[in-house]
């Protein structure tokens, strides 16, 4: 009995921490997911009588990953439950224009959504350009669309992150019964604002971040990433500390080209190098131990009461309550070049993905000071593009820039189906 009193006391944060107040139906959900859940665990169990003792263990020693591995497996069983009654009572069946996906054991385009377990990340906040950022946002995003939606730079600051994360895997079979992938990558992050014109007025409707540029370090990585979502990825090699080793230098080397010509022969080379400026010992000035004390501390950092004017408009946006929603929608281009035409596209799509926060395990605020170093190639025009810094000195084979401030964060997240918000007409 006290046995199982102490686990009904250290579980019951968790369901509590399960459920927002603030969002009755979201409540609602995940109690009948999870609960769904249990009920087959429980049915699984009375037929497989010889693993309850594992079950116990288990229950007792992660009690935050059963609750959440109970409201998956409801979730699924409610999505086939949906499923079977509608192609069985509902005349229907998979109403969608597009063919069955051939799968097949070699593949690498891993079927969404995605668990992420253990990221590491390491960030570096530097200054770009809004003018550089706006043309990025409508050579990718708005141009495309013809103005149907339109993306506009939140700030002028960029986020560039390394990652090292310990496993990602698909949720639903058949990947999942495949196995999980390492991953570490390097990113550009770049928040833009989501609205759309009524005549001179450009109307805000919410936020998302882009990311002009992602380096990954294994093929499965970057051939679902592109597939599946749009992001352009590209193969790197990385050097990222661990969480118990001193952050002095991490470093991105891939293929590049240094100039275009017809001649050109491309290259493995250092691309990015950020390194800690002083040598003594480690300065962190702060610790985060929840998601929340983190976004409250990056968002008063980068903005006088955590709220960000929108471009063209002066309208406060209140970037705080963003962060805490502990969801970040992601917008890509996906896009497939046509095989009779090279210069066109046989799809295109503005696909807006969220990436969901699961579980944070702690953070660091570092007092130190970092500069960020970027070698001049013409295949990499990352600082020409986001307007970092003044651009290269002329004949210059690199620049380094100032950080503004460098964090590290320890979590677990979800990648989740995305939504098609524009698409281009199809081919008949």
């Amino acid at each position: 009995m006290t046995r199982q009193l102490d686990w009904y006391k250290k579980t019951k944060p968790l369901i509590q921490n399960t459920m927002n107040p603030n969002n009755p139906l979201q409540t609602i959900q995940t109690s009948f997911h999870t609960a769904l859940g249990a009920v087959s665990e429980f049915t699984a169990l009375l037929q497989e009588p010889q693993k309850l003792t594992n079950y116990f263990t288990r229950m007792q020693q992660r009690p935050d990953q059963l609750f959440q591995d109970l409201a998956v497996k409801g979730k699924n069983m409610e999505q086939d439950m949906n499923s079977f009654f509608k192609n069985y009572f509902c005349g229907g069946g998979d109403k969608s224009p597009y063919p069955k996906y051939i799968e097949r054991a070699d593949g690498q385009a891993f079927n969404q959504p995605y668990e992420i377990k253990g990221t590491k990340m390491y960030g570096f906040v530097v200054e770009g350009s809004m003018a550089k950022l706006q043309e990025v946002c409508d050579k990718y995003l708005n141009d495309p669309n013809n103005g149907e939606i339109e993306y506009r730079p939140a700030m002028n600051y960029l986020v560039l992150t390394f990652n090292k994360i310990d496993s990602l895997s698909s949720i639903y079979p058949p990947d999942y019964d495949k196995g999980t992938v390492h991953e570490e990558e390097a990113i550009f992050w770049m928040l833009t604002v989501v609205g759309k014109r009524v005549g001179p007025l450009f109307i805000a409707e919410r936020l998302a971040w882009f990311m002009p540029y992602v380096y990954v370090n294994n093929s499965p990585i970057l051939v679902s990433g592109r597939e599946v979502y749009g992001f352009f990825k590209e193969l790197g090699l990385f050097q990222i500390p661990e969480l118990n080793q001193e952050p002095d230098l991490f470093t991105v080397d891939t293929l590049v080209f240094k100039e275009f010509s017809p001649t050109s022969q491309s290259i493995d080379a250092r691309l990015l190098e950020v390194q800690r400026i002083n040598t003594g010992e480690n300065q962190t000035i702060k610790t985060w131990d929840t998601f929340e004390e983190a976004a409250r501390a990056i968002a008063s950092l980068l903005f006088d009461n955590n709220e960000i004017l929108i471009p063209g408009l002066q309208l406060p946006f209140n970037l705080l309550e963003y962060l805490l929603e502990k969801i970040v929608p992601l917008v890509t281009l996906k896009q497939i070049r046509d095989v009779e035409n090279s210069k066109k596209a046989c799809y295109q799509a503005l696909i807006e993905s969220p990436m969901q926060l699961q579980t944070f395990y702690g953070g660091k605020l570092f007092g130190d000071q970092f500069q960020l170093k970027i070698n001049n190639f013409a295949s990499q025009p990352i600082v020409q593009d986001l307007g970092l810094h003044k651009g290269y000195p002329a004949g210059s084979e690199s620049i380094t820039i100032p950080v503004k401030l460098g964090f590290v964060l320890h979590f677990d997240f979800t990648l989740k189906d995305g939504k098609a918000v524009w698409q281009a007409p199809q081919k008949n």
